[in-house]
């Protein structure tokens, strides 16, 4: 099962515990699509929807919100449980949640409350066989249905059959350029070791639309962006400058990064395209990382206590059986890729990443990324 699945299990286990404690028992049919269909009366139920701004939303249609049932979506790590819908003109009965953008591994499920006060009973029936082209259907421990999971990414009408529950995927276009909705709450997450950790609330620059902080982040510490409610963790995309500099991310796992110069930093999250940058307010007196090649027990010491962003390296490039060139080594920190380093000769005009046999004092500056490379004889 993915790992969304259990960070999603995980949340729902720690509000069960809090229900359990009170006897309630909400969760025995959860996912039960052969148990009872709630019985849903549109005259109490539907509520007339006010569009907000950023809603996306077609004119010319009326939208509402449900009393007693929630579609869940999970799109880019954004949690959401009130997305507005309108009514098919002939089945009132039938809810249409309209130009959903969905990308590969997103997820929905809909929720339906007996009580205000319950947690929810989940469903997640597909009605149409034609539509495992799209998505598929994940199972709890239990077997029971949990989710129904993109498999194809585009932008989608959702049918909710409120009579059966079961929804209909209309595909209604491919998507050229990602659009991913609003980020509406948002905190740091920095995470150093289990004993390390910490949520701090970000706030919003209306005019760049980016939350905002200014923290302390140690070396190796990772950051990730969650909601309020710590339901939603945003995947995100990283500025170019940051690959491979002052952050590490592994694509496959886009939730969060690691950071590897230590210090002081602004840190800045789009609300609508999820990227993180960042910017050091302290690289003279930051803390840095150079070693040569991974783990070859070659870790370098900075110059000097003033410059800890500098770091020198004597290499003898040597012929080998293929000619006179050598390619010079990488440069890790302590944890992920080498350093992306723009290399250089001793005038500052870049140079390409190999030389010929010699001598070479390499210096490398992590606070420009640069590598500098003067030949010695």
């Amino acid at each position: 099962m993915k790992k969304k699945l259990f960070y999603f299990l995980a949340v729902l286990l720690v509000l069960l515990s809090g229900v359990m404690l009170v006897g309630c028992d909400i969760f025995a049919d959860i996912g039960d699509n052969g148990g009872e269909i709630p019985v849903i009366d549109n005259t109490v139920d539907l509520e007339v929807y006010t569009p907000e701004v950023g809603d996306n939303l077609p004119e010319g249609e009326v939208f509402y919100k449900s009393v007693s049932v929630d579609l869940v979506t999970e799109i880019h790590g954004n949690y959401r449980t009130d997305r507005p819908f309108t009514l098919d003109a002939e089945n009132e009965n039938k809810r249409i949640y309209r130009n959903i953008y969905f990308y590969e591994d997103d997820f929905f499920q809909v929720l339906y409350y007996k009580d205000p006060n319950d947690l929810g009973a989940i469903f997640a029936i597909m009605s149409d066989e034609s539509d495992g082209e799209y998505a598929e259907v994940e199972y709890d421990y239990g077997n029971n249905p949990l989710q129904i999971t993109i498999k194809k990414q585009g932008i989608y009408d959702l049918v909710l059959d409120v009579e059966t529950f079961g929804i209909d995927m209309v595909k209604v276009g491919d998507i050229d350029t990602p659009v991913y909705e609003q980020i509406k709450t948002c905190e740091l997450y920095v995470h150093l070791s289990a004993s390390n950790a910490s949520y701090t609330p970000m706030m919003l620059d209306e005019s760049t639309n980016e939350y905002y902080i200014e923290k302390d982040v140690p070396m190796n510490a990772s950051i990730g962006f969650f909601n309020a409610s710590h339901t939603a963790r945003y995947k995100m995309d990283v500025e170019a400058s940051l690959k491979n500099t002052l952050v590490y991310r592994n694509d496959n796992n886009v939730e969060k990064v690691q950071v590897h110069v230590g210090g002081r930093y602004k840190i800045y999250f789009n609300a609508k395209t999820y990227v993180l940058r960042l910017e050091l307010q302290n690289p003279d007196t930051a803390s840095y990382f150079c070693q040569v090649g991974w783990q070859e027990g070659k870790e370098l010491s900075p110059v000097s206590s003033s410059t800890p962003y500098l770091f020198e390296y004597e290499f003898v490039a040597e012929r080998n059986e293929y000619g006179v060139f050598v390619d010079l080594p990488s440069f890790y920190p302590s944890l992920g890729m080498p350093y992306d380093l723009t290399i250089v000769n001793e005038n500052g005009e870049e140079v390409a990443w190999y030389v010929e046999e010699g001598t070479y004092m390499l210096r490398i500056d992590l606070k420009d990324f640069r590598l500098t490379v003067t030949r010695k004889e």
